[in-house]
This record gives C-alpha cells, structure tokens and sequence, in this order.
C-alpha cells in the first residue's frame, strides 16, 4: 500500500498546514520528500529496515531522513489505527478497479459466444435430468448476467467503502483540529466516518467485500463444473483450447480441463474467507486490537485471486468451441412433454388433469422405447379425447423454444432482447462507481 500511504501523508501535511502544525514551506519540504520516497518504491530502490513496523513506519521513518524534524511531525493528531483504514480503503477502491474491467471482459466473451451460437439447441438440465429445451446462447447469458448481479454488488458497496477513516485518531478522534471534509476531497473520498471508534476498530467493510468475493466465486465454480462434465467424453458439447488445457504425465489421450478445476479449487478458499473475518472479530472489544492485522492479508489475497480466476474464466470461455450438433443428438424427444401438457391447457384442461394425462403418455413411451410424436392420434386420444392432428405441431424443439419468447425466457426473440440488455450492460463500464471514482 506504499502508493495509498504516501497519498494519506501528503494529505495529512496539507490538513497539518492548515491547522497550524506546519507552515506552507514547511509542508513543501515534506511534499517534496514523498515525491523522492515515491520514486524510490517506483524504481525499486527502497529499502526496508529491521525496525521498519510496517509500511507506515517505514515510509515515515525514511521521511524522517530527508525532511528531519519536519518529517518526525507528520504523524502528529493521526493514529496508525486510522492511517491503515485510509490505506486499505483507498488501496481496495483503486484494486477494485482491475476486477470490474476484469468481469466486462469476462462478460464480453460470453457475449461473443452467445453471438457466435445463436440458433444451437441445448438441453436444458434439472436434477442432471433433461427438461426442456434451451438456446445455447441463452446458457450463456445466464452465466453473464450471474456476473452482473456481483458488478450490482459492487456498485452498492462502493458508498460503504468510500468512506475515510483519517482524523479518527487511535479510538476518540484527532488531537489537532483538521478539516475532515476538505481531507476526504483532497483523498477522493465520498464522505467522512461518523464515529471514531467504529472507523478505526470494525472490519466489516472488508467482511462485506469478501462475501461478495464469496458469491462471485460461487457463481464462477457452478459454471465451472458444468462446463467440465460438457467437455466430457459423454457429453462432448464443448472442447477448450490447448492454452487452458493439460496433458497426463502417465496417458497420452488426455486433455483435462485444468483451468476449471483450478477455479473451482480456489472458490472454497474464498467462500469461507468472509466467514474468517467475521470470526476473527467474533468477541473483540470494539476498539483496535492486533488481531485485526490479518484483515489486509485475507482481503487483497482474495481480491488477487478474483481478478486471476476472471481471466482465467475469460480465457476458457474465448478459447472454446461448443459443438451444437452433438447437443442436438443428446435431445430427448421427452423434453417436449411440457409442451404437450401446455398444449391440453390450450384446449381447456386444467394443468394438473394435463401434467398426469402427459405423464402417462410418458411412461408408455419410456417403456416401448418411442418418442412422443412417435403416437399415433387414435393413442393419444386414449388419454384424451381433446388431442388433436395439431399436437404434432408443438412436438418441435423449435417451436417449443418459439413458445418461450417471453422476457427473460429462452425464446429467439426473447435471447436478442438479453442480449441488447447485455450489450448496453458492458456499455455502462464507464459510469461503474469504482471506475468513475477511481
């Protein structure tokens, strides 16, 4: 966090300024002096000693050096309780950054995909049972807007973490009179902590982030997974790329889908790690403690992994090819029993009359191994006499996804809806608080 912490103490000799504590070439001089510590940890050429704490310690230790006495008076009216919050919230909202450009270029490659496979027909799974069919794309859309609903998130917990802890002191507030508002300004802080001791002993900004972590890894490992057992030999709807893809050391024949085993290995880590903090906070009193140190550590290892593990995820999703003729041919004509049951609702029976009539039908088709259109009508008017010559109209895989057209279904029209919403989704990245506020 040495670029955030550089940032704090620049601000704070400018409030130190107008409180007195400095005179303006005073506060020049130690300007100054960070603008050389920043170069030294740009280049690389600074360097840490023994004593040096932290970050904190040792930027101002090395201020110290350059400035004298002047550079000893920085840290006066100011705590490293509150300086560390500052630093972590401004180091989380410029990191948070990466991770929402990360997820609309993961966002655009399902995009690209769903584009790629307008008209292939899927079977759609409940219980790994076939169900009823759906649009490829409209699968994909599905993992997209998943990742949405974490850019949502982000988006209402930018408020919470744009909050600046500074001038909180230790626990009971700064010593000095500085200006917080003006302070925040100058940071790129939306607001100032209302209480001290909230600002500089509570973790929960961080515990939040790291639920939302939490539901985004969720998401990404249920996708994952599927997408694995499509690669299978069994399913075979979809092959990766050699680039997300390894080999066996002992069998020659394989190609196992690494990168999504690996996406699904880190989201235990980052699933539990929310519940870490929570408990890491469990009991202590509401002021500072040392046990709070290991907030940072879990928080930006996990940010690090998310931003990783959407690249990764992107990179599978633009190196793969999906295969609709072999989704085709794993189509039960079974899937369309919904449609039928829909049909006898058309004609005036009521849907659970029609769910068992359907259900028989069936039954007889599983045990003479036929499909449904297979019947001839004098059969089906044995279960009803409403069946008509018609029916054999919607025991069509397009026409069922045809009579689906309705917003947020699976329909043709209804997926180019999605994907317009979708497009104008992505288009909004410029107006995401974190990249607007950055």
């Amino acid at each position: 966090m040495w670029r955030e912490d550089i940032r704090v103490n620049s601000a704070w000799a400018e409030a130190l300024t107008e409180a007195g504590i400095y005179t303006r070439s005073e506060c020049e001089q130690i300007q100054s002096s960070l603008d050389v510590i920043a170069r030294e940890f740009a280049d690389n050429r600074f360097t840490f000693l023994p004593e040096d704490e932290d970050i904190h310690m040792a930027v101002e230790r090395r201020l110290t050096e350059l400035s004298g006495d002047i550079g000893a008076r920085i840290h006066s009216g100011r705590s490293r309780n509150d300086q560390v919050m500052s630093d972590a919230r401004l180091c989380l909202k410029r990191e948070i950054c990466d991770w929402v450009m990360a997820l609309r270029e993961l966002q655009s490659c399902l995009l690209q995909k769903a584009l790629e496979y307008p008209d292939a027909i899927l079977p759609g799974y409940t219980h790994w049972q076939q169900a009823q069919p759906i649009l490829l794309s409209h699968y994909l859309l599905a993992v997209f807007w998943g990742f949405e609903a974490t850019l949502d998130r982000l988006k209402d917990y930018y408020g919470r973490l744009d909050v600046m802890p500074l001038g909180s002191g230790a626990l009971a507030g700064s010593g000095i009179p500085v200006k917080r508002k003006p302070l925040a300004k100058r940071l790129g802080f939306g607001s100032i902590s209302e209480n001290s001791l909230y600002a500089t002993g509570s973790r929960d900004v961080f515990a939040e982030f790291l639920t939302i972590i939490g539901g985004f890894f969720t998401h990404l490992s249920r996708a994952a997974g599927e997408l694995q057992v499509w690669n299978t030999t069994e399913f075979g709807f979809v092959t990766f790329s050699d680039a997300f893809t390894t080999g066996s050391s002992m069998m020659p024949q394989k190609k196992n889908p690494d990168s999504l085993e690996l996406l699904r290995g880190r989201s235990a880590a980052a699933i539990t790690a929310a519940n870490q903090l929570q408990i890491l906070q469990r009991g202590l009193p509401m002021t500072y403690n040392r046990d709070l140190q290991e907030d940072k550590r879990v928080t930006f290892e996990q940010l690090d992994s998310a931003i990783l593990c959407t690249q990764v995820f992107a990179g599978t999703i633009d190196g793969a090819e999906f295969h609709p003729e072999k989704m085709l041919a794993q189509c039960d004509s079974l899937l369309l029993a919904t449609d039928m049951a829909d049909y006898l609702v058309r004609k005036g029976v009521p849907f659970r009359k029609a769910h068992d009539i359907v259900g028989a039908i069936v039954g007889e088709a599983v045990r003479r191994d036929i499909a449904l259109s297979a019947f001839t009508i004098a059969e089906l008017t044995g279960y009803s006499e409403v069946f008509d010559q018609d029916v054999y109209d919607v025991l069509d895989l397009r026409t069922s996804l045809n009579n689906r057209n309705v917003d947020g279904g699976t329909g043709p029209k209804a997926v180019k809806k999605q994907i317009k919403l979708a497009e104008k989704a992505i288009a909004r990245i410029e107006k995401h608080p974190f990249i607007a506020g950055s």
